[in-house]
């Protein structure tokens, strides 16, 4: 679904239309202020935060030694860096929340951290501690409403620069053809006499 939505970005869809598609209403999603997002930003910081002592706890190396096989070693070295990396992201996007690409960026750190985040937590179930693995599915699970505010306020920013850039073009061609219009002036004899 997050893969749809930035096809939609970069396919130019409008807000409006994304949303209704995806909600199916025809009415579009309220508008989400810079100060509201920076919120969300932070909360998800503060929770990519809380995650990392608790992937910590898990023992990949011991799975290994369990019969597991070695990519649990490699996933969970990736998950916690993934962690702080989308803490930093979030934390600097709560400073600054109208940046497009930062944002899209995120949004994709957080989605590519998932599914291998789910293939530790099997490993968590089979070689650990099935209830560390289902605390960790239920913080990263309250992530959900406020990713889904992430992709709604990334619509709308993406919509908000068409606009932009539509009223940035439109003056453009009509100085273009304001400047068309106009007689060319003659052309001056850059000879110096002799």
């Amino acid at each position: 679904m997050r893969l749809l939505l930035a096809m939609l970005l970069l396919t130019g869809l409008s807000r409006e239309a994304a949303l209704a598609q995806q909600s199916g209403a025809n009415s579009p999603a309220p508008y989400i202020a810079d100060d509201e997002i920076a919120m969300t930003f932070n909360k998800l910081s503060q929770r990519a935060l809380r995650m990392i002592p608790m992937l910590e706890q898990l023992r990949p190396n011991d799975w290994v030694a369990k019969g597991a096989p070695d990519a649990y070693t490699t996933q969970w070295n990736s998950v916690i860096q993934q962690f702080r990396a989308i803490e930093t992201d979030m934390t600097a996007l709560a400073q600054h929340p109208g940046k497009l690409t930062d944002t899209m960026k995120a949004l994709f750190r957080l989605d590519a951290t998932h599914p291998v985040l789910e293939s530790l937590l099997g490993g968590t179930r089979k070689y650990q501690n099935p209830a560390l693995a289902d605390l960790i599915e239920s913080v990263v699970s309250e992530n959900t409403s406020d990713v889904d505010r992430v992709e709604r306020y990334l619509l709308q920013l993406a919509a908000d620069q068409e606009q932009q850039f539509a009223v940035v073009d439109r003056e453009a061609q009509r100085c273009r053809a304001t400047l068309s219009r106009q007689p060319a002036e003659p052309a001056r004899n850059n000879r110096k006499s002799q």
